[in-house]
């Protein structure tokens, strides 16, 4: 009988803890930048909070990134620090899938280029093949925001 009370309290409680973890988020910029400080064979990433239907990412790249298609993700780049060249569009040879809907690697044939430094935002349809170039010796540091694309009623 009292294990039946502390199961029917804490599933009463479920609702409320639910309802915190949907609060706001806060993380600073130092935080942030202290997160992607050092990376790992040219590349680091953190998860930044979110609320439910997005996903954000801080990101460091100090190489060239394999080329990226999702399927149904929209990307939203917003530049932090360094600079780099985004190949945008065009059509993808090779490559291997690395989940549902999400393809990696190959080769890019047409598209794009985009040069974007600090300040810059660049909009990267779902479906799009895109793949970030970052000149020898540079680095390049962005927050990318992931959308799911919903067809338009």
């Amino acid at each position: 009988m009292r294990a039946a009370a502390i199961l029917l309290s804490v599933a009463a409680m479920a609702p409320a803890v639910s309802r915190a973890q949907d609060g706001p988020h806060y993380v600073s910029a130092k935080d942030l930048a202290a997160k992607v400080a050092k990376t790992t064979d040219g590349l680091v990433n953190y998860a930044i909070p979110t609320g439910p239907g997005a996903q954000m990412l801080i990101a460091r790249r100090e190489k060239t990134g394999e080329v990226e298609v999702h399927a149904k993700l929209a990307d939203e780049f917003i530049v932090q620090a360094g600079n780099a060249t985004v190949l945008v569009g065009g059509t993808v040879e090779g490559g291997r899938d690395t989940a549902p809907g999400e393809r990696r690697g190959g080769s890019i044939v047409g598209g794009t280029r985009y040069p974007l430094a600090p300040g810059d935002v660049l909009w990267i349809p779902a479906g799009q093949p895109h793949q970030v170039e970052v000149a020898a010796g540079g680095s390049f540091t962005y927050v990318v925001a992931k959308f799911e694309t919903r067809p338009q009623p």
